[in-house]
């Protein structure tokens, strides 16, 4: 590497000539101010992710100006150890293909031993890459600009150099300011990046305070670092190095220190656990004994890491199964703003191949409560889609060590491994044979941190510039009240009052007798409620004696891995309305009086009072100890035959849960003729049906004794229109015939003459 530096320095800084060329002169003052005016002087603030942006701005430069800016990435990119070299080659061979030529990956200034790095630079400096490098280009457009002897003794005296490149505008917030003259003079300068880290060396080995350090240009730092590394070198007999242990121990707090005497590395704690893990794994499922304890020590070794432990919303949970192995085990790191489970939302998670020989530290999406809602197919389809449009707003945040695709490889063949391999947004490999030390590890969860906490703030601050720059999804149509009134039967004071009375009370029950339209209307009473013809804010399940609190709220079912943890699908449609906290959701219950309410809803049956919503009532749930609250923002719509002769048993567990809501037959209306007659059914017809159906019900709603007004005859058995060529007398005998006699034997079961009677009455 240092030779490398040295060629540039010789070859391209001063002789001109392209480092990766030397027949082609590139290092010019005509093809720097090219980069200025493409790159420098046009900023591209989009969402895409910098290599986009960079050829993007260079669309219409040069080729030789391209082919410039590959050699300038490869400058930059030369300290930095905490970038794979296969990642630097990639990224200097895709820009020199921007000049329509190709650079062989065998080119000896891009093998692994120059492009491997002897520092790390931190998170900071991939961060703020585009800075670092319009520093670059302008710096060396000033350099240009002076005599030719001049620009040799600055590059050819180090103490001239620090001297003249601190003087650059913008010089004092660049890392290049430090890792510039140690490529070019390693033997005057320090490998250190950081201001901080030097003045914090320096305030360590002498009387002077940091705030006295801070003060001195860098000049200065570098004079006093060159003299106290000669005297520490003197006085030990050997080289030294500020980031050996034993230095490092002295200069830097403790808790920034991550080598042995500190705390076990991460090489440590992963390995252990992956030991654990194999020799567990060979025989009956348990998490006791060693395993137990790699997992605990996992989970306190990254909750203890700065960047997790500053943040008091991260949680770390480590999983190798639940009931049985799973072939994939992982540690996933979750902000419990956006969820407390890995079966939904997007967080952090080391996913490790089933042969154990690579972890892939990746932001990933959780999968299971899509399947459930989705299906397979669908699930997919909208993790790639949100996968794709998350990357272009996060790919600033994070570290160039990382990757942004899904393309892992856990070396499995289940269902669980296939997912997480979908649902991948951005990761970074790490070989089990080659773990990166502590240092890096903080950088690349720094890194990948900052990144997710773009994608959680979108879902908890009001900002709407971020909102914008994360994810989302299209804007639904909006549905207010004169599109329910197209299509219900109802008046628009009534469904103004139960609009009303349902944002008020969360919870409404719509009852009525068969065929008056409940689940038509739930729907677009829903839409209305919530302003959108929104399907994905909408849920819908039908309750039936079988239905469980499994179901319903959570519960183990069987997995390729044993059983696994699921939601239910009342839990899932709550966390996915906690996502997005400013719109409403509906959940609506068909049937609702057919379940066991108790032994399905159980602990809900007190959170989904009105005046138990939010995180304040919060409890654990049945099977986990993950507290669970439902939103303010989920409003439930439950719907119940009245002719359903079970209602008198759970009438009173819900009448304080819920509000009631009559529907009632309405056959005498006008929307109900304006339907008929738009159905092609004659205004004849119509008559027949409201004097022979309105007579029945009549009769129907004075048997108080064994029926009454919820068994009436709905409308809606009549608003399906005629088959093609069916007469409207036709039509209405089929309806008479298949729907209404059926249900009349069922109402008077034990009085066949009424059945009889009503027979001939209404077939005439």
């Amino acid at each position: 590497m240092y030779e490398a530096a040295n060629a540039w320095r010789e070859q391209s800084l001063i002789g001109g000539k392209s480092l990766f060329d030397p027949s082609e002169t590139i290092w010019t003052p005509e093809l720097l101010d090219e980069l200025d005016q493409k790159f420098v002087q046009n900023p591209d603030e989009s969402g895409l992710n910098f290599l986009d942006k960079l050829k993007a701005q260079l669309e219409t430069a040069t080729p030789q100006a391209k082919r410039l800016m590959a050699e300038l990435m490869w400058a930059i990119n030369l300290f930095p150890s905490n970038i794979t070299p296969a990642r630097k080659r990639e990224m200097i061979t895709q820009i020199w293909s921007w000049s329509a030529e190709v650079l062989p990956a065998s080119q000896p200034f891009l093998v692994d031993d120059v492009l491997g790095g002897i520092g790390s630079a931190g998170t900071a400096f991939n961060t703020h890459r585009w800075r670092e490098l319009s520093f670059l280009i302008t710096s060396l457009r000033a350099l240009r600009a002076l005599d030719t002897s001049i620009q040799r003794a600055i590059l050819t005296n180090g103490q001239k150099f620090v001297e003249w490149l601190e003087q650059q505008p913008g010089a004092s917030n660049r890392q290049l300011l430090n890792i510039l003259p140690f490529l070019l003079f390693p033997d005057e300068f320090e490998r250190i990046s950081s201001r901080a880290d030097k003045v914090g060396i320096l305030a360590h080995f002498s009387s002077e305070q940091k705030s006295a350090w801070n003060n001195r240009p860098a000049s200065d730092l570098d004079r006093a670092l060159l003299e106290l590394r000669r005297r520490l070198e003197t006085e030990k007999g050997e080289l030294i190095d500020f980031y050996s242990d034993d230095l490092r121990s002295q200069w830097k707090p403790s808790s920034q220190v991550s080598g042995k005497s500190e705390r076990p590395s991460f090489r440590e704690v992963l390995t252990r656990l992956l030991e654990a893990y194999d020799t567990a794994r060979a025989g009956p499922f348990t998490t006791s004994g060693e395993l137990g304890s790699a997992m605990r020590a996992i989970k306190q070794w990254l909750e203890n890491l700065p960047p997790v432990a500053e943040r008091e919303t991260l949680k770390v949970k480590v999983s190798v199964g639940q009931g049985g192995w799973t072939k994939t085990p992982w540690i996933a790191i979750l902000d419990d703003r956006l969820t407390t489970s890995t079966q939904r939302g997007i967080y952090i998670v080391f996913l490790i191949s089933e042969d154990l020989s690579v972890t892939y530290l990746t932001l990933n999406q959780g999968m299971t409560d899509l399947v459930s809602t989705m299906g397979q197919r669908g699930a997919a389809e909208e993790m790639v889609r949100v996968a794709e449009a998350t990357r272009p707003a996060i790919a600033e945040f994070l570290s160039d060590a990382f990757i942004l695709n899904n393309d892992i490889d856990l070396k499995s063949d289940t269902s669980a491994a296939r997912n997480y391999e979908i649902g991948t947004i951005a990761y970074l490999p790490l070989a089990g044979d080659d773990l990166p030390e502590n240092e890096h590890v903080i950088e690349y969860l720094t890194s990948l941190i900052n990144a997710y906490k773009q994608i959680v703030d979108a879902h908890t601050m009001s900002d709407k510039t971020i909102e914008k720059s994360v994810p989302n999804f299209d804007e639904a149509p909006a549905f207010g009240l004169e599109d329910a009134l197209q299509d219900l039967f109802l008046e628009r004071e009534e469904v103004e009052e139960l609009l009303l009375l349902w944002q008020t009370k969360k919870n409404v029950i719509l009852q009525g007798p068969p065929g008056v339209g409940k689940s038509f209307a739930s729907q677009r009473l829903a839409y209305a409620l919530i302003g959108a013809a929104d399907p994905r804010r909408v849920g819908y399940i039908q309750f039936h004696q079988s239905y469980s609190y499994e179901d319903f709220v959570q519960g183990y079912r069987p997995s390729e891995e044993g059983f696994s943890l699921r939601e239910g699908k009342f839990v899932a449609f709550c966390n996915r309305a906690l996502a997005e906290p400013k719109k409403r959701f509906v959940f609506i219950i068909d049937e609702i009086n057919r379940g066991n309410l108790s032994r399905i809803l159980g602990e809900l049956m007190l959170l989904i009072e009105p005046d138990k919503r939010g995180s304040k009532w919060a409890m654990p749930l049945a099977y986990s100890d993950t507290e669970f609250h439902v939103p303010d923002n989920v409003h439930l719509l439950g719907l119940m035959n009245t002719a359903d002769r079970s209602l008198a048993v759970v009438d009173y567990a819900l009448r304080r849960r819920f509000a009631f809501v009559e529907l009632t037959a309405r056959i005498h209306t006008r929307k109900f003729e304006e339907v008929l007659i738009s159905n092609g059914v004659s205004g004849s017809i119509v008559k027949v049906i409201q004097n022979r159906v309105g007579a029945l019900n009549a009769t129907i709603v004075s048997d108080i004794a064994n029926l009454g007004p919820g068994f009436e005859i709905g409308h809606s058995f009549f608003c399906a229109a005629p088959v093609a060529g069916e007469s409207g007398e036709d039509w209405y005998k089929r309806i008479v015939k298949t729907e209404i006699l059926p249900l009349l034997r069922e109402y008077w079961f034990d009085a066949p003459s009424n059945v009889e009677n009503w027979t001939q009455r209404l077939l005439g």
